[in-house]
């Protein structure tokens, strides 16, 4: 705070809301009860969550979840966590987790620095993902990237001994 004013976090991203389709919509209205995570800074009980003692993968920013849907097919003993701030994407997300009768899934629709801050235990995570951050060109934006010290110190709480980052990206810096 400076002189009585709360100075506004920077964020990582930019929410660009796009149209949903009905189907999405739907997925939203119907699924997100059983499948959501809600942004209430309530501790996450992961057993509780998924019903079960599994190792814990958190990916940021999934897009519209394909590659998260496959591997969630293909790694049936893990749970998956996916945040993303793009509702369309989410509503696709939902979709898919039905239509391939996934009960390792969980989605959240929030901001993932804060969801991990608040709400996810320390030493609770096998491995965080994050995949082609949005890398924010110009100097002036570099504030907004992710990938920043504050951050890479959560990641280090969250994630268990033994787990990890798998981050790919396409910029050198």
């Amino acid at each position: 705070m400076t002189e009585g004013k709360r100075l506004r976090q920077v964020k990582s991203f930019v929410k660009r809301e796009g149209r949903l389709t009905p189907g999405q919509q739907k997925a939203l209205d119907v699924l997100w009860p059983k499948f959501g995570i809600e942004a209430d800074n309530q501790p996450i009980d992961m057993q509780a969550l998924f019903g079960r003692n599994a190792p814990v993968v958190f990916e940021i920013g999934f897009g519209n979840g394909a590659s998260l849907i496959e591997m969630a097919i293909h790694q049936p003993e893990n749970d998956f966590i996916g945040v993303e701030v793009h509702r369309p994407g989410v509503g696709q997300l939902l979709k898919a987790i039905e239509e391939n009768n996934l009960t390792n899934v969980r989605v959240a629709c929030t901001d993932a620095v804060e969801l991990l801050k608040n709400q996810v235990a320390d030493n609770t995570l096998h491995r965080v993902q994050l995949y082609f951050p949005d890398p924010w060109h110009k100097k002036r934006h570099h504030k907004r990237r992710i990938i920043q010290p504050a951050f890479v110190n959560v990641l280090a709480q969250k994630i268990q001994s033994g787990g990890f980052l798998h981050m790919a990206t396409d910029w050198q810096d």
